[in-house]
C-alpha cells in the first residue's frame, strides 16, 4: 500500500478505535450487582403476584409499556392481551399457581435477562390440581430506576412416561 493511502486512512482508523472506546468504557462503568439481580428476581415474583389475583394494574407497575410475550404457543403483543387470554381460562374455571424457581440472571448496565423454571400447578373444573413444569425467560431494562419486563417467554416441559 502506498505511503499517502496509509496517511489518508489513520484520521478512519482513529474515529473508528473513539467510537468503539466509548461504549467499552460504558460497558466497564455499570458491573452488575446482587441488587439488581434481586431486584430481577422480586420483578417476575411481582409479576405471578398480581397475575395470580388479576391485578393487572400493578401487572403494568412491572412490565414494560411495549411488553411482548410467547405464551402457551401464541404471541400477545400487548400484556392486556396476555391477561385477557388467561382470563379466558379462568372464566371456565381454571387456578393457575405459578413459581420462579432456580433463577439465572444476568445484567448489564440497563438491560438484564433471567432464565428459571416455574414449577407449579393448573387446575380444570372440578378436578384435582396438576402438576406443571415451565421453562420460562424475560428480558427486562431498567426505565426510571425500576426493572421492566420487556419480553416474557413461556415453553412448557411435557410431562415424562413415568408421569403418565
Amino acid at each position: 500500500m502506498p505511503r499517502s493511502a496509509t496517511v489518508w486512512m489513520i484520521p478512519y482508523i482513529l474515529t473508528l478505535v473513539a467510537l468503539l472506546l466509548p461504549d467499552h468504557a460504558r460497558a466497564q462503568s455499570c458491573p452488575a450487582t446482587n441488587a439488581d439481580k434481586t431486584a430481577v428476581i422480586d420483578t417476575l415474583r411481582t409479576f405471578y403476584a398480581a397475575a395470580s389475583v388479576d391485578d393487572i394494574p400493578r401487572m403494568h407497575t412491572v412490565t414494560a409499556p411495549d411488553f411482548y410475550a410467547f405464551d402457551g404457543g401464541q404471541s400477545f403483543a400487548s400484556l392486556d392481551s396476555l391477561m385477557k387470554n388467561i382470563q379466558t381460562y379462568r372464566d371456565k374455571g381454571f387456578k393457575f399457581v405459578w413459581s420462579v424457581t432456580d433463577p439465572h440472571v444476568t445484567v448489564h448496565c440497563g438491560d438484564a435477562w433471567i432464565r428459571y423454571v416455574n414449577i407449579g400447578s393448573v387446575q380444570m373444573p372440578n378436578q384435582a390440581p396438576e402438576p406443571y413444569k415451565w421453562l420460562e425467560s424475560a428480558v427486562l431494562e431498567k426505565q426510571s430506576g425500576r426493572w421492566k419486563i420487556v419480553f416474557f417467554q413461556s415453553t412448557p416441559v411435557p410431562p415424562t412416561a413415568s408421569a403418565k
